[in-house]
């Protein structure tokens, strides 16, 4: 198993984030030979800070897990790491996708779209207008088809994802001239040979699409990767924790003097769904926290 962390630094890291890592941490760790890189998704450089990137390794180091590749320092990773240096992979698979006829620019604004349709999804609007790609203020989108995206998860089982229905036409390339995130997670984790990845239930959609891109790319590599889409941890509104929420975050919560083995237990628990008092983290590794499909309690999560 060859897995990774792959954070955003868009803000300080919840308590969801710490549950994520402990759970990809303990199956790498219960698979003889399983490989953890870190992998900080900074993509986005308008919403990355060097104080989010220093929040990651000290959650890591608080949580004392340990992983086997990447960056060890902010510095390092900006060096070293940082997605900024990987553009040109990002390049040369949208210019594959632009001469495969696949991609169109778009100039459609997020509140056009929602005046367009109700439920926010993308009606196609540019499809077939032909804009020059260098068009101002246009975001290049791929083209879906409304053939179902096949996912086979470990902890949801087999899904067909229509994505005309949940991301039609999604955009790999913003306005600002970033690539998008469905773009660069998909080149990163095929040219880092990951094959196992461990994702919120949130993220279904974004696998799909990034399923969806892998085939049109003809990713080897990325036609093998075993997926978990785990359930999401919510606040009492029933809401997943966000980052931009201070009163989630690890480092508050951290100040405020919970402990490692407070994350431990709730984490046992959360997936369990029994109270487990887990007084050190070797006795989370004594845990089969993989059900078979359909397992009830996992369902009931």
């Amino acid at each position: 198993m060859r897995t990774r962390f792959a954070p955003t630094p868009s803000g300080y890291l919840h308590i969801g984030n710490a549950y994520s890592f402990l759970l990809t941490w303990i199956l790498a760790r219960q698979s003889e030979g399983g490989e953890i890189l870190l992998r900080i998704d900074d993509i986005d450089s308008t919403r990355a800070r060097d104080e989010y990137i220093e929040d990651i390794f000290e959650t890591i180091d608080w949580l004392g897990i340990d992983y086997d590749n990447g960056p060890f320092s902010v510095d390092d990773f900006k060096k070293n790491w940082t997605q900024e240096l990987r553009t040109h992979r990002y390049q040369r698979a949208f210019d594959i996708l632009k001469e495969q006829g696949d991609l169109f620019a778009c100039t459609c604004s997020r509140k056009e779209i929602y005046e367009q349709s109700e439920s926010g999804i993308y009606t196609g609007k540019c499809r077939d207008l032909n804009l020059p790609f260098d068009t101002e203020d246009a975001a290049i989108r791929v083209k879906t088809s409304e053939v179902p995206v096949i996912l086979e998860d470990l902890f949801i089982g087999d899904v067909a994802i229509d994505l005309e229905q949940t991301m039609k036409d999604f955009v790999i390339k913003r306005k600002d001239g970033l690539f998008a995130y469905q773009l660069a997670s998909l080149i990163d984790d095929e040219d880092d040979g990951i094959d196992f990845i461990v994702r919120g239930e949130d993220l279904v959609e974004s696998t799909a699409a990034q399923i969806f891109l892998g085939n049109k790319l003809e990713l080897d590599n990325f036609e093998n990767v075993e997926f978990l889409h785990h359930p999401l941890l919510v606040d009492e509104k029933g809401e997943k924790l966000s980052k931009s929420n201070g009163s989630d975050a690890i480092k508050t919560l951290r100040e405020q003097g919970m402990t490692p083995e407070e994350v431990y237990s709730g984490f046992a628990e959360f997936y369990l769904g029994e109270e487990v008092n887990i007084t050190n983290i070797e006795q989370l590794l004594e845990i089969n926290f993989i059900e078979e499909e359909g397992d009830e309690d996992w369902d009931e999560e």
